[in-house]
């Protein structure tokens, strides 16, 4: 899924939208598209952050490169070397593996990627 794409997707959210981490436990996740930004506001818990369609699109076609179930790997102390988590800690400023948990739910909850699994949780892109 390329930019134009999934920014055409996000900017359907004008309302806020809620949805809990895949782990089904934890504090509620909301968030809403800010066209004058490009990006998503993100409420976890008191956690606020933003995350840009720019980085969502990296998400989808740098991390995701293969049609593979990659590991989620959020944990703060020891995130798995592959995991979803590790790329954000990696990748982008001010974001750690743990806020690996909302984006995901997130990406699932928009129909971006698919999970499966609970230890490890699983992530896999929808085929375009």
């Amino acid at each position: 899924m390329q930019y134009k794409e999934i920014n055409r997707r996000l900017k359907n959210i004008t309302d806020e939208k809620l949805t809990k981490t895949l782990s089904g436990r934890g504090k509620n996740i909301t968030y809403v598209y800010k066209d004058c930004s490009d990006k998503l506001e993100i409420t976890w818990g008191d956690s606020k952050f933003t995350l840009s369609i720019s980085q969502i699109d990296s998400i989808l076609n740098q991390f995701f490169v293969d049609d593979e179930w990659y590991p989620l790997g959020s944990s703060m102390t020891n995130p798995m070397e592959d995991g979803l988590g590790n790329f954000i800690a990696n990748n982008f400023d001010n974001l750690t593996s743990r806020h690996a948990s909302a984006i995901a739910a997130i990406l699932v909850n928009e129909n971006l990627i698919a999970n499966e699994g609970a230890k490890p949780i699983k992530l896999k892109k929808y085929k375009n």
